[in-house]
């Protein structure tokens, strides 16, 4: 096993055939290595949501791309807001990184994060390798 420097596992991949689940831990806008516990000189983020959306989308590109699949893989999403008010501008940016694609999504809003200026956060599901997700 791999090992990564988080007290979590980032993603887990099961295969079933020719097909291959990855289940994506929450993703954030905080730096992929950071230190654990959590210390507040990291939680520098930009206070725009769309922002901090990107750089968490990014994030999930990596991983997915790691395990062999493509962000057009991603099937769900779970999208965890502090503020519902920022749906729109993450909807912005989740047509920037999907296109016309869009996997199933809920969304819901939560009172906090690991780190206080964090405004959002995503979990995924994606199938690799099955060709039935486009």
């Amino acid at each position: 096993m791999a090992e990564h420097p988080a007290p979590f596992v980032p993603a887990i991949k099961t295969i079933i055939g020719n097909t291959q689940l990855l289940f994506i831990s929450g993703m954030g806008a905080l730096p992929a290595v950071h230190r654990h516990p959590h210390v507040p000189e990291e939680w520098m983020l930009p206070d725009d949501a769309a922002e901090q959306a990107r750089r968490a989308f990014e994030k999930i590109r990596l991983i997915v791309e790691k395990a062999g699949g493509q962000f057009s893989d991603i099937v769900k999403i779970t999208r965890y807001l502090k503020d519902m008010g920022d749906q729109d501008k993450i909807n912005e940016v989740v047509r920037e990184f999907f296109g016309e694609y869009l996997p199933c999504s809920t969304t819901v809003q939560v009172a906090g994060f690991v780190a206080p200026t964090m405004k959002l956060e995503f979990d995924c599901w994606a199938v690799i390798g099955s060709g039935n997700n486009k």
